[in-house]
């Protein structure tokens, strides 16, 4: 055979084989790499400093056989020798050599079939397709084909043992076939929804489908042992070494499939889920590193690529890679048995490799590769010999670091890609999109071969550029919204004027603790008086129940009276809550300038305001469904995962025939009230979410409740005005195609999915998203504009003149010019002032909503809560009046501030000053102010930007609730079970019935703490120190006596608290606390939790026992009392 016309010619049939020898003279490299002379390979490129030093550095990119046409769907190193195989969507599978990618066979396995699995074992390699099953020599030579009815849409193999293989895909079987004979030896049931991933352990195998299970086989019967719901949405990966199992996938998430960022790890011994790992990307494929035991590769479609550690997850080993491929999809990840390669198929039909060193071996132990017969080497000719052809002479090209004389020193080259032209804004606006292609109208606004001169526009570029550069960034913040510091002295806040910071009646909260970005949030939920009387009611038996610290913390607001309050407990609580820590919402030191800049705070208290909400309503449920079984015996209340961000209701599923044109009526009998709360009644949107494959025309839909609305701009639109009610309305009804899976065709279709709304809420909470520069630019757009009309309808003729004429020089005259020109300022004054912005928002204070019967929403801004506009009620089910309540911005400044600005309604002054009346105020940390009601439209969104809106009910801001009475029992004073496993007992007299406290009775008290944070200290110019943060404190030890009758002297209280926080400093030469007194498992003290001991005092305050002691002022204030 002659290889050397094979290398021209690329695969066409299935009997064409290609073999390559190992000689290097014989290598041709323009076989390998692409010979586009756009391409610019991986070592050409500029490699940033941060990826130099890294573990792993792509040492290769080379463009697969096919290429051209086909991307690469699998990869796979083999395990016996030194070779990487490749297969494509072409059917067609290539073998290469060593870490240099040497070509070493290519065949053709199947002519229109996608090759979905590639395995090597001790005889050559299998390929898997759709419906057959090739084995094929490492040579190419074909040993066996098996093909059958069983074979449908099969997607992964797992060879069992030396004679054992287990098929499976998207079929309801799976088939477990013998090398030996090449026949099928048993069918196995797969589940209604398939298999489409195997992988072994040494006590099971496991199959995962595409929903998102994986069932745990035993590996001698292959029987169901064990079943995870891993993901609720769609599965995309996963791997086992050793007792862990490591998966990826999708959620179903607002009506839509969207990636999961963490790692979901599973422990075989134990058969339980253990903590997820977050990432930095957007998972698709993962591969454990062997040699690695705790080491994991991640890869991203986009062709990220990280390594993570599951045992170790400091911020600092997070290694990350990004992979040369372009707009092409990662589809195939593999690790080879060394652990110094990885390899990368993406949909381009280029090959990545990954290598710790410059010499990788794939295999430790790797047997000899047989390579192709070199080639016999041409006849010499005579030097003398002058009728000698020369052509017959091959040229052989020169290969670095040889180089021809004629070719250009590198300094004068540089490898300059062509930039991709922009995409029309007209053909982005007409655009249709067909599952994941789309296709618009021809706007015809070029003719052929023609290109825009764009010579005369470098000039003012130029001018533009240096304008840019002369302008400053600085921006004058005011001091209210500014991050505020505190010159904290010996005695802590006794000492310091809190008048100058807060003069009104109402309390603020100290943010020296971390996490207390949270702040501004807290204050929202506390000034919302129907979720301020819910929480006030609520108490449960739960250690870190939010809803009750919640409670607590409101109650501490109500009595400080313009006083700081420390929210200790609640972020106490706060960082045990694990779906807290899962949504990344616990920051280990919020003070830490670097961790700061890298925290994204906008996107951090949108996704805080969504989980604290969702958070109270699941607590409120199970709280419930506890009660019921104590009083009904009813089932206890399970937690669901899959329900958690959106309360999912009963779903009701229903088909309507491709050729129906009526569309079936949703069952109104999908309403269950046995998953609603108060929190549910109040900000919850009921809604049907409808999802319609374009294919087949079924149709599911689900009812749920909304509790957070995320706002949804506009994308691709030309530049109009767009109000705000508008996007409002959008959001709210969202409609949109996006691929999914479809139950009746089995694969992912085209799939339309919207929403229809069922009633409205009392309370409208609304994130802004505003986390990029596209949605700032379209809120920024619609002001101007916004701005503009106002501008143009000021400048009318009748104006009053100004009294400089033209020679006035200050911006944003507000008067008539001579040089103005009607519908836009003359002169100087041609920018919009700044007052029009003031006073003409984008965002409404008031606004009607009007549900229709089809379930979509028409949203109206009103000037004024009762200019109420007439509806139609055969049109309208429902209208309700929302008034603006709460706004929480970020400010963007060098410290970075999150603010709340609230309109404080009637009650609260009514309890507090005896008022009725309704002031807007900022809150800032333990800063307040009054401010006017404009200025919570008013954004200036260089730093001022909405995060969170929250909107009532305007019949609901009216009214005033009481303040719910929560009468704590006498018996919470008994003493309580000691959580010590070695406690010595209680070491106090609990009081009796006849002990009960009366108001005025004496109690003495002492508290005792430990630290958890050092406080923070300069030396001053002047030699003095200055505390600029101080130390974080944690009740440790409470202990109160009586103060009369029989037993006069003796302890009723002497309490450990309980912590699972690492503590700094024990104190122990104050408070005798010792290293392992308040860890349960080593504890000989009576320990307790903190709640049980907090509603211990809490009862002796509400009482109005008199307390006798030293520093019980900062005493109740570390507790929260």
């Amino acid at each position: 055979m002659d290889l050397r016309s094979s290398r021209l010619h690329p695969y066409e049939t299935g009997d064409d084989i290609l073999l390559y020898d190992d000689v290097v003279n014989h290598f041709d490299e323009s076989q390998t790499y692409l010979s586009d002379e756009s391409f610019v390979p991986v070592n050409d490129h500029f490699v940033p400093p941060e990826y130099i030093d890294g573990e792993f550095q792509e040492r290769r990119t080379i463009l697969a056989d096919g290429a051209e046409q086909f991307g690469v769907t699998a990869v796979a190193f083999d395990n016996q020798e030194e070779l990487l195989w490749m297969g494509n969507q072409g059917g067609h599978v290539t073998s290469y050599y060593s870490a240099e990618l040497q070509k070493h066979t290519s065949f053709q396995v199947h002519a229109t079939e996608d090759i979905r699995c590639l395995h090597t074992f001790e005889n050559g390699v299998l390929a898997l397709m759709p419906s057959a099953l090739r084995c094929q020599m490492r040579r190419g030579i074909p040993l066996f084909t098996h093909s059958s009815e069983n074979m449908v849409q099969m997607q992964c193999l797992l060879q069992l043992s030396p004679q054992s293989l287990l098929l499976g895909g998207h079929t309801h079987k799976l088939i477990e076939f013998d090398l030996t004979t090449n026949q099928e030896v048993n069918l196995l049931d797969a589940g209604k929804n398939g298999c489409a991933i195997l992988r072994q352990h040494n006590r099971f195998v496991c199959c995962g489908d595409p929903s998102g299970n994986i069932e745990l086989r035993d590996p001698s019967s292959l029987r169901v042992e064990h079943s995870w719901e891993t993901h609720s949405g769609s599965l995309s990966d996963f791997d086992i070494h050793g007792n862990l199992l490591v998966t990826c996938g999708f959620s179903n998430r607002q009506g839509g499939l969207t990636v999961d960022r963490f790692l979901m790890v599973y422990d075989l011994r134990m058969l339980r889920a253990v903590s997820p790992i977050p990432l930095l990307l957007d998972p698709l494929l993962l591969r454990f590193m062997p040699s690695f035991s705790s080491r994991i590769a991640v890869a991203s479609s986009i062709g990220q690529l990280q390594l993570v550690d599951t045992v170790t997850l400091s911020e600092p080993d997070l290694t990350v890679y990004q992979v040369n491929s372009g707009n092409s999809l990662s589809l195939a990840l593999d690790v080879s048995t060394s652990c110094q390669a990885l390899a990368v198929g993406d949909s381009g039909g280029s090959i990545h490799l990954f290598t710790s060193q410059n010499n990788a071996m794939f295999n430790a132990f790797s047997r000899p590769t047989e390579f192709a017969d070199p080639i016999e080497p041409f006849n010499p000719i005579s030097i003398t010999d002058s009728l000698a052809i020369l052509s017959s002479v091959p040229l052989v090209y020169s290969t670095p670091p040889t180089t021809m004389l004629s070719d250009w020193p590198k300094k004068f080259l540089k490898n300059v890609c062509r930039p991709t032209p922009p995409i029309d804004p007209e053909i982005l606006r007409t655009i249709k999109m067909q599952g994941t292609i789309g296709y618009a109208p021809n706007p015809n606004t070029k003719l052929r071969n023609q290109v825009p001169y764009n010579m005369n526009n470098r000039s003012t570029a130029l001018e533009q550029r240096k304008n840019e550069e002369n302008s400053t960034p600085f921006a004058v913040i005011p001091k209210r919204y500014r991050k505020l510091d505190l010159k904290y002295s010996k005695s802590g806040l006794d000492d310091l004027d809190m008048d100058q910071y807060n003069k009104t009646p109402f309390s603020g909260l100290e943010a020296t603790l971390p996490n207390s970005y949270c702040n501004a949030m807290i204050q929202v939920l506390y000034f919302l008086e129907p979720l301020r009387h819910v929480v006030l009611s609520h108490l449960c038996h739960s250690e870190f129940c939010l809803c009750c610290e919640l409670a607590f913390l409101f109650r501490m607001l109500d009595v400080s009276r313009g006083q700081p309050c420390h929210a200790g407990n609640f972020l106490r609580a706060l960082r045990n809550a694990h779906e807290a820590s899962a949504l990344g919402l616990i920051l280990p030191d919020q003070n830490n300038p670097d961790l700061r800049k890298k925290t994204n705070l906008i996107s951090l208290i949108q996704n805080w305001n969504r989980f604290i909400l969702h958070q109270i309503h699941f607590e409120l449920l199970e709280e419930t469904k506890r009660r019921e079984k104590e009083n009904l015996k009813a089932p206890p209340f399970v937690y669901r995962d899959t329900d958690f961000p959106s309360i999912d209701l009963p779903r009701q599923k229903r088909k309507t025939r491709p050729d129906s044109s009526e569309e079936t009526p949703v069952s109104s009998n999908i309403e269950s009230k046995d998953e609603e709360t108060e929190i549910s009644r109040m900000f919850g949107t009921k809604q049907i979410h409808v999802h319609r494959c374009l294919k087949c025309q079924r149709e599911v839909s689900k009812e749920s409740s909304l509790l957070v609305c995320n706002l949804i701009y506009p994308e691709n639109e030309p530049v109009r005005p767009i109000t705000f009610c508008e996007v409002l309305s959008q959001s709210l009804c969202p409609q949109q195609t996006t691929p999914a899976w479809c139950d009746q065709c089995e694969r992912f279709q085209p799939t339309e999915q919207s929403r229809r709304i069922k009633s409205l809420p009392a309370l409208l909470t609304v994130n802004c998203g505003m986390d990029n520069n596209q949605e700032k630019s379209f809120w920024q757009t619609q002001m101007d504009i916004l701005v503009k009309n106002a501008a143009d309808s000021s400048a009318s003729p009748g104006g009053k003149p100004c009294r400089y004429g033209t020679a006035c020089s200050r911006p944003g005259c507000r008067f008539k010019h001579p040089d103005q020109r009607p519908g836009g300022g003359g002169g100087g004054n041609s920018s919009s002032p700044s007052h029009l912005y003031y006073a003409h928002s984008w965002l409404p204070q008031h606004i009607q909503v009007d549900l229709r019967a089809s379930g979509q929403v028409t949203i109206t801004k009103l000037d004024r809560p009762d200019d109420t506009l007439p509806s139609d009620k055969e049109t309208y089910v429902q209208t309700e009046v929302y008034d603006l309540c709460a706004v929480v911005c970020y400010i963007h400044e060098e410290r970075r501030n999150l603010v709340g600005i609230m309109n404080v309604g009637p009650g609260y002054h009514q309890r507090i000053s005896g008022t009725n009346a309704s002031q807007w105020y900022i809150f800032n940390d333990f800063s307040i102010s009054p401010v006017a009601s404009q200025e919570a439209v008013w954004f200036s969104l260089d730093w001022k930007v909405p995060c969170v809106l929250y909107w009532i009910n305007h019949q609901a801001s009216s009214h005033m609730l009481p303040t719910p009475t929560l009468d704590l029992p006498v018996d919470i004073m008994a003493a309580e079970t000691c959580l010590a496993t070695s406690g010595r007992g209680i070491t106090y007299t609990p009081l009796s019935l006849e002990e009960t406290p009366a108001p005025g009775d004496l109690v003495a008290m002492d508290a005792e703490f430990v630290t958890l944070n050092q406080e923070e200290s300069e030396l001053r110019s002047d030699g003095k120190m200055a505390t600029i943060k101080p130390s974080h404190k944690s009740v440790a030890r409470i202990s109160c006596i009586r103060g009369q009758g029989a037993q006069k002297g003796l302890p009723f209280i002497d309490d450990y608290i309980s912590t699972q926080e690492q503590v700094v400093d024990y104190l122990t030469k104050f408070s005798g606390i010792k290293p392992g007194d308040l860890d349960a498992n080593y504890s000989s003290k009576h320990l307790t939790t903190l709640k049980s001991t907090y509603l211990k005092l809490r009862y002796l305050v509400d009482i109005g026992v008199t307390f006798v002691g030293h520093g019980l002022r900062n005493d109740f204030r570390v507790i929260n009392l």
